[in-house]
């Protein structure tokens, strides 16, 4: 939908400059007729640019239909390791269960995150440190987990244009999740943590600003943003891959393919929507 508004944005706009230099004429009299180098090149640049517009329309529309399945999975792990986050952070923080797996109390925790109660109870954590040990742990094991995705997967989301700026926003929440756990590490490392681990801990960009950044007033904003940036991209990021490819396309493949097992011939599914 938004594509088609780009294109039609672009056509009405190309159109407008079309009959506005024509309007031009009668006002201005043979001003256009006797520059006739002004205006052969002031109609190449309007032609230009309405061609470069539509050509790049129509590269964007290729490569989202070209990128559409493997773009609809690579957002469905990114999906995973969001909800990773903001659900093991909020259990922790708030001290109640949430069922991931289970979309209406999903749905209902998401809502029930209100700033003020987080913002308190993550207080209350980091008061603890029983809890705050805890949390880097937890935080340790996130941070890897989602790693290994954004990691995975950033040669090929970072080479296909529509879906650049989605993927920089997991890419802030994992520079997010490093950062805390990184900071946690240096100013309270476990004793369960190995040599190897802690000292490469410390030899990230983030130690260089442990002494101002490890306050707990820092962690608090950090744990905040963190879970509300989580929960955005759990819900933003599902929504667009089921644009992409909706459910319906996936049955409908499912049982083309069921009633082809029955053929000599094997069929092809129909290709993803743009």
């Amino acid at each position: 939908m938004e594509s088609a508004r780009r294109l039609a944005i672009t056509a009405g706009v190309g159109t407008a400059v079309i009959v506005l230099a024509g309007a031009s004429d009668l006002v201005l009299g043979s001003f256009w007729s006797g520059h006739a180098m002004l205006t052969s090149l002031i109609a190449s640049l309007i032609v230009l640019a309405v061609t470069v517009v539509v050509l790049n329309e129509w590269l964007e529309r290729r490569d989202r239909r070209r990128w559409s399945v493997l773009a609809q999975y690579v957002l469905f792990q990114l999906v995973q390791a969001a909800r990773a986050t903001w659900t093991t952070l909020a259990e922790l923080i708030l001290e109640r269960d949430i069922e991931p797996g289970d979309p209406v109390q999903l749905r209902a925790a998401a809502a029930a995150l209100d700033g003020g109660a987080v913002s308190v109870a993550t207080r209350a954590l980091l008061a603890d440190r029983r809890r705050r040990a805890l949390l880097q742990e937890v935080l340790i094991a996130l941070a890897a987990h989602s790693r290994g995705v954004i990691v995975g997967w950033a040669s090929v989301m970072v080479g296909s244009g529509p879906y650049t700026d989605v993927f920089d926003r997991h890419v802030e929440l994992q520079g997010r999740l490093d950062w805390i756990s990184e900071i946690l590490t240096t100013d309270e490392p476990g004793e369960e943590r190995s040599r190897r681990d802690a000292k490469l801990a410390r030899s990230s960009v983030a130690t260089e600003h442990a002494a101002v950044l490890g306050t707990d007033e820092w962690l608090h904003d950090q744990l905040v943003a963190t879970i509300q940036l989580a929960t955005h991209l759990d819900y933003e990021s599902r929504a667009l891959g089921f644009r992409l490819v909706p459910m319906e396309w996936w049955n409908a493949g499912t049982q083309a393919r069921i009633a082809g097992l029955s053929d000599c011939a094997p069929r092809s599914a129909a290709a993803p929507p743009a």
